[in-house]
């Protein structure tokens, strides 16, 4: 089975769609005014950026980094912290990369309001996530 697609409530599709061209290669496939942005990485995963308010139903991001997100792996430690300067340079407010769970990784908060992590792979064994999360 293949994840197909990813619907983010954005506060600001505009922008996020300009962020995720930019930063992270995304293709734009359709643009519906400031409501709707489609886009597809390399992979073929579609990533819908929506504006909605009216279907919002008092849905709001939480304030904590790590509660949701997205996330982009890196293959190396190197590659992360050019995507850092990159961010960072451009005057986005990131945390610095560091060391988390055996990964080396940074999080920052788009435009459209929730959380973006950047990071290297993390070496958790499929049997250990398991396992850990039946605790």
């Amino acid at each position: 089975m293949k994840l197909n697609h990813i619907n983010l409530y954005s506060h600001d599709t505009e922008a996020d769609r300009a962020m995720f061209e930019l930063y992270f290669g995304l293709r734009t496939l359709v643009v519906r005014g400031t409501k709707m942005a489609i886009m597809q990485d390399d992979e073929g995963l579609v990533l819908i950026l929506n504006h909605f308010v009216g279907k919002l139903g008092g849905f709001g991001y939480p304030e904590q980094l790590d509660i949701l997100h997205i996330g982009f792996i890196q293959d190396t430690r190197d590659a992360v912290d050019a995507l850092y300067a990159r961010l960072s340079g451009d005057g986005w407010e990131t945390q610095v990369p560091h060391n988390a769970h055996g990964a080396w990784s940074f999080y920052f908060r788009a435009k459209g309001g929730y959380f973006i992590e950047v990071t290297t792979l993390t070496p958790v064994r499929p049997e250990e996530a398991y396992h850990n999360h039946r605790q």
